[in-house]
Parts: structure tokens; C-alpha cells; sequence
């Protein structure tokens, strides 16, 4: 993560006299501003993604606060590299942990919580709630499908070992020290939905479209998949399919972007061969299953209605 070296700060320009050609360069397009003295090239602001956005302003104060911030919620979950589904980029999350807390801004949300000197962690430069702690309050402040996918993408970077690889035991100690932290606050705000997205959660899930996916079936009563299901499609190769219902004879693939653009994803190949890769698993899985494949992306998952409706059309609900 490179964002604190994207940022052009105005009191370096000062220096130079040159604040006078940042402002206009941000009346041209050039450059957008973070915060009041902060800037970024306007090309790198559009092409970053929310979680990248909330990552540049969290080092936007940080470069300007007169005392060091300690980042919290969804800002604290993007700096841990965590997915924030439809979170709201345009405003930074802090605890307020000193003497005389600063009131909330249009564009800084204070939290007054109380928490231990260990739930404070380092990341980088800047200082966050540890792991645990943001999850506590993600699961706690967001809706179900921001506080799942969160979840789910935090127990996979524990427990996930690749090749369809799971470690209970890794997941199940970051399930603990988080449920931990719920039954420690039986009356807290959201309480109610952390405890369910805690006990649903499943680091299985490798997008968060495969987590918002899980969670809906579930609350409509859809038939119950088998996650990342192990399946042989010859020359010693394995699949492992997103969702599998081997009694109905169908396995599910969530196509997001990501699973086409993410470099982490597509070792470096164009989405032309990552298309052409994926239609080939498909037809061998089919060879060796005789199973229906069912794809959907986010247009499928543009309401709960909409994916019912997809769900019931695939035999996959009532």
C-alpha cells in the first residue's frame, strides 16, 4: 500500500512558493484535494477503489493532525486491507482516546469509545484498532452484507492456505477473540447482527460478492451450499467451486470484477484468457460431475428480491 507517498502536501510547497500552482492545477483536473493542504493526482484518485480512497485520507490527517489519530471502523478495516463493501470513502474514522476530544467534522467521524492500550496496533506509519477490535466494530456499525464480506475476508487471510486449504483452528481463534468482545457487550448498539455475522462468517469466501451471496441465501432459506468444493477434472488438476449442491446436481461461480481485474487474481493474464480459462474449468467440471453450473455477478445481487428471483429460477429456492 503506497498511498502516503501519492499525497502532496501544501506546506512542502509553501517552500518552494508554489501553493498558488496546486490550487490551480486543482481548478484544471489535476489534482484533488484530500483534505485542506493535502492533495493527490487527480488520476489516481479516480482510479482508486473506495477501500484505496479511505487508506489516502486516513494519511491525509495523519500528515496534518496536530495530535497522532488512532484510525477505527471502516477506516481501521481498509488500512487492514480488508473489503468495505459500499462504505462511504468520503469520511475517516478516529477514536478519540485523550483528554478534550475534538467534535466530529463533515469529513472525520470521532468515536468516543473505550478501549484497552492492546486493541491499539501499528500499521505502518499510521496507528488503528487492531484486527479484533475493528472487526467488533465493523460487525457492530454497518449492515450485514459490509460487516460478512469484512469478515469472511479477514478469517480467509488467517485461516486460507491455498489449494482448498482451510485452517479451522486459525479461523476459529479469530472467531473467538472477536465473539469475545460481543458477549463482552451484550448491550451495544448492532450487537444483535454481530453476534449472527460472527457465527455465520466464513473466510472460505474469496470475493465479497461470494459473502453477500452466502448471507442472502441463508436469510431466504435457499438450499445450504458446500463452499469451495474439491472436485477432479483430470490430469491431476482440481477445481474448487465457489458453491456446490451436490444433491441438485449444480455448482455456483460468482464472476465479479475482481475475478477478471485484480491483479492478485488473474496472475498478470488478460480478461480475454482468464474468460477463456474459466469456460474451460466449467466444461471440465461439467465432464466430470454432469452437474448445471449456475453464474451470477453483481447485477444478480443488485437487491435481495432480484437474487430470490435468480435463486428460484435455478431451482436453488422455494
Amino acid at each position: 500500500m503506497t498511498e502516503c507517498a501519492d499525497l502532496i502536501l501544501r506546506r512542502d510547497a509553501r517552500r518552494r512558493g508554489e501553493t498558488s500552482t496546486l490550487e490551480r492545477a486543482v481548478g484544471d483536473g489535476e489534482l484533488v484535494r484530500v483534505r485542506r493542504g493535502v492533495y493527490v493526482a487527480a488520476a489516481r484518485w479516480a482510479a482508486a477503489r473506495p477501500e484505496e480512497r479511505m487508506r489516502l485520507r486516513a494519511h491525509a490527517l495523519a500528515a496534518v493532525a496536530t495530535r497522532e489519530p488512532v484510525f477505527s471502523h471502516t477506516t481501521a478495516a481498509a488500512l487492514h486491507g480488508l473489503p468495505v463493501h459500499r462504505g462511504d470513502d468520503s469520511r475517516v474514522h478516529t477514536l478519540e482516546l485523550g483528554p478534550a476530544p475534538a467534535p466530529s467534522r463533515s469529513d472525520v467521524v470521532r468515536h468516543r469509545h473505550e478501549v484497552a492500550d492492546a486493541d491499539v496496533s501499528r500499521i505502518g506509519a499510521l496507528q488503528a484498532t487492531n484486527l479484533a477490535r475493528t472487526l467488533f466494530d465493523v460487525l457492530c456499525a454497518e449492515k450485514a452484507e459490509t460487516a460478512t464480506a469484512a469478515m469472511d475476508a479477514a478469517l480467509r487471510a488467517a485461516a486460507w492456505r491455498g489449494n482448498g486449504a482451510y485452517d479451522p483452528a486459525a479461523a476459529a481463534a479469530l472467531v473467538a477473540d472477536v465473539t469475545a468482545r460481543i458477549e463482552q457487550a451484550p448491550g451495544a448498539r448492532g450487537i444483535r447482527s454481530a453476534r449472527f455475522v460472527a457465527s455465520i462468517a466464513d473466510g472460505r469466501a474469496q470475493l465479497p460478492g461470494e459473502s453477500i451471496s452466502r448471507l442472502w441465501m441463508l436469510q431466504l432459506g435457499a438450499a445450504e451450499p458446500a463452499l469451495q468444493q474439491p472436485v477432479a477434472i483430470g490430469d491431476g488438476q482440481w477445481a474448487f467451486l465457489d458453491f456446490a449442491w451436490p444433491r441438485l446436481r449444480r455448482f455456483g461461480e460468482f464472476d465479479g470484477d475482481g475475478k477478471y481485474l485484480d491483479p492478485a487474481l488473474t496472475a498478470e493474464r488478460s480478461p480475454r484468457d482468464v474468460l477463456r480459462a474459466q469456460r474451460e474449468r466449467e466444461s471440465r467440471v461439467v465432464a466430470a460431475t454432469g452437474w448445471t453450473p449456475v453464474r451470477w455477478g453483481w447485477e444478480r445481487l443488485a437487491s435481495r428480491p432480484t437474487f430470490a428471483a435468480f435463486l428460484r429460477a435455478h431451482g436453488l429456492l422455494r
